[in-house]
């Protein structure tokens, strides 16, 4: 219960930061958007874009309405894309690289398991 607090306690103060920087960028390019390269403008367009997901994704996360599919699905795609990586250039990695990358799969999997079957139960 402690880890969940101190863990939503995180996610608030980033969703706070992401906000006053989105409503910081959404002024700003209100008063200057004709000093502006059309090229900028779209750059900080696709910015707010991504800061809005961002926003969503973390007031889910704490509100506990995360899309459980969506998170299962990205989890295998980073482990299956890890996998390949793997395959292909773990001659070439240094060992400290090699081991956090097989930890971080260690985990994937892990969380994995704990999800389908937290969804098993829930069936």
């Amino acid at each position: 219960m402690k880890e969940e607090l101190q863990l939503n306690k995180r996610r608030f103060f980033h969703f706070r930061n992401i906000l006053e920087n989105y409503i910081r960028t959404q002024r700003h390019l209100e008063e200057y958007s004709e000093l502006l390269t059309f090229e900028k403008i779209q750059q900080i367009i696709q910015k707010q874009i991504r800061r809005e997901e961002q926003i969503n994704n973390i007031q889910k996360a704490i509100l506990k309405e995360h899309d459980k599919e969506t998170e299962v699905r990205n989890l295998v795609k980073n482990f299956l894309y890890t996998e390949g990586y793997l395959q292909h250039y773990i001659e070439k990695l240094p060992k400290y690289i090699l081991n956090n990358i097989l930890r971080r799969q260690y985990y994937r999997k892990i969380q994995l398991e704990n999800l389908i079957k937290k969804a098993d139960d829930e069936e």
